[in-house]
């Protein structure tokens, strides 16, 4: 039977490269976003690469849509085996900048959105009798401090460690669904260069601290990924996994 796997955000940067990663592992790929055209272009190049893709669009913030693309999803496939929630935004200012609005838009788009789809992911689970895997992407950020970062920080802190909490839940159910978070470095993605420009000296500062001295790309998170949502991990729950070339070992 095929497994199958949802992915948020997979419309661009660490969503879509995991989406090409695990089409290519014999997933059969559900990408969601909100861009019909970037989506479109995902599920292109997972049929190109001999995978099978559908898209979905949806407001990964808003309860109501989760509830009717679930429901979608489970009237559709036999399993739902693995759901990554990649689904994010990011912004650097200096705490005393940063206004209230500014930090509930994010702690939104990067909290509340991985609570939903975790939520969701599990009723699709238990709904379809798969024992699954859920992946939330989070950040070295959500273990560390970064200059200038207080609401990124505060938001993948969060997510990692209700990741945890939900990986004890999970545990519970039956079949057993397993949570874990995938906490990357600093990852040459879209997310950075539309922070910070597109040049040498970003990618020197993507490389700054990294013990490997070595640009991390979006395909090394959606391998780590993979593995999560594999059944190789079977005995992995509930952890945070650092994907950072050695950044946060010091």
């Amino acid at each position: 039977m095929t497994r199958t796997a949802i992915i948020t955000g997979a419309t661009s940067g660490i969503g879509r490269a995991t989406a090409l990663r695990l089409a290519c592992a014999g997933f059969h790929i559900i990408a969601t976003g909100r861009s019909h055209e970037r989506g479109a272009e995902t599920v292109r190049q997972i049929k190109a690469a001999g995978g099978s893709a559908e898209f979905h669009s949806f407001d990964v913030t808003a309860e109501g849509d989760w509830a009717a693309f679930a429901d979608t999803v489970t009237k559709a496939h036999r399993s739902v085996d693995a759901l990554i929630n990649s689904a994010g935004s990011f912004f650097s200012k200096p705490l005393p900048d940063t206004t209230l609005e500014e930090f509930r838009d994010l702690w939104t788009a990067d909290v509340e959105s991985v609570v939903l789809g975790t939520k969701y992911g599990m009723r699709m689970m238990r709904d379809t009798r798969s024992a699954g895997s859920i992946v939330n992407i989070s950040s070295l950020a959500g273990l560390i401090g970064l200059d200038d970062c207080s609401a990124y920080c505060a938001a993948k802190a969060a997510v990692t460690h209700f990741s945890r909490v939900a990986a004890l839940e999970g545990a519970q159910m039956d079949p057993k669904v397993r949570v874990n978070s995938l906490n990357p470095g600093v990852i040459y993605t879209e997310m950075i260069t539309g922070a910070y420009g597109d040049s040498d000296e970003v990618k020197a500062f993507v490389m700054d601290g990294n013990a490997l001295q070595r640009v991390g790309t979006a395909e090394d998170i959606a391998s780590a990924a993979t593995f999560l949502a594999s059944p190789a991990a079977r005995m992995v729950t509930g952890t945070a996994m650092l994907v950072d070339g050695g950044r946060g070992a010091d």
